[in-house]
């Protein structure tokens, strides 16, 4: 969603628009998910915490005018639900749930291509499970949500050139990794 519509449409959210705020649930419910999910590593909590945040919203809709940047507004907000949760002990056993899944659309019809395409797709995101987690979420920020460098800072409370090298780091180890096995007959 461009920022000028983000900024308007919260600004509907702000003056009581039911539907803005549906509509803005639905467009960053799953994005703030992988958010929350990064520190809390559990589905249930990840998603109470994305509720929890919405509701605050609507409640105390008035007085977010001054609001001026949403999208900002809206990730700060999950992870400081999420270290909330985190601070008061709110800890589940970590779920086996990947966030990290690509899409990757095939380039043919035949069935031997969309079955490479396929094996291609997984061997990627094997590369990118392999990422440290740190790394992994910040490529996933940057990827998926289409977040800026200072907004992922501002996320992941890190600099914007940890940001950077974390970007470049990923970028390496996924060519490597995919060249690796290339060469090892991982791709037919």
């Amino acid at each position: 969603m461009e920022e000028e519509s983000i900024i308007s449409l919260f600004g509907k959210v702000v003056k009581g628009d039911e539907a803005a705020f549906r509509l803005l649930f639905e467009t960053y419910s799953r994005r703030l998910f992988h958010v929350a999910y990064y520190y809390l590593n559990s589905r249930e909590l990840a998603e109470e915490a994305i509720l929890d945040v919405f509701t605050v919203i609507w409640q105390k809709r008035e007085i977010l005018s001054h609001v001026k940047e949403p999208e900002r507004y809206l990730y700060i907000s999950v992870k400081n639900q999420a270290l909330h949760y985190l601070r008061r002990g709110y800890v589940q056993e970590k779920d086996p749930f990947s966030l990290y899944e690509i899409e990757l659309i095939p380039d043919s019809d035949t069935p031997e291509k969309s079955l490479m395409d396929e094996e291609y797709q997984a061997l990627v995101q094997q590369a990118i499970d392999s990422l440290p987690p740190k790394c992994r979420e910040v490529f996933r920020l940057v990827l998926s949500d289409k977040l800026k460098n200072r907004e992922i800072a501002d996320v992941l409370g890190i600099s914007e050139k940890t940001v950077n090298i974390h970007i470049a780091k990923a970028y390496e180890r996924i060519a490597e990794f995919v060249n690796r096995r290339y060469k090892e007959g991982g791709i037919k």
